[in-house]
């Protein structure tokens, strides 16, 4: 993961009010989804099929939804970054 281009890539965003806090959480929870799943962001956000499962993974490996989806919305992030477009809702995809 380009931590360092990411983090500012956030800083950037104007949906994020709290930005130290919020761009701290989210930067985290990415660095944490790539240690517990032995994944490389860069390599997960080319390949939509790759990218799909690993956000069921998440949802089911990191109980998710009791974090309001919280990781999942960091690697959506990260995806945002990387393509420049948001991944589709995972009903939609």
């Amino acid at each position: 993961m380009k931590e360092a281009e990411f983090r500012k890539f956030l800083m950037n965003d104007s949906n994020i009010k709290s930005k130290v806090k919020a761009v701290n959480s989210r930067v985290a929870r990415a660095l944490r989804v790539e240690r517990e799943f032995n994944v490389d962001l860069d390599d997960i956000v080319k390949n939509d099929e790759a990218m799909y499962h690993l956000l069921l993974q998440i949802q089911e490996k990191l109980n998710d939804r009791l974090y309001h989806n919280a990781y999942q919305n960091a690697v959506r992030k990260y995806y945002l970054f990387v393509n420049g477009k948001e991944f589709p809702r995972l009903k939609q995809y």
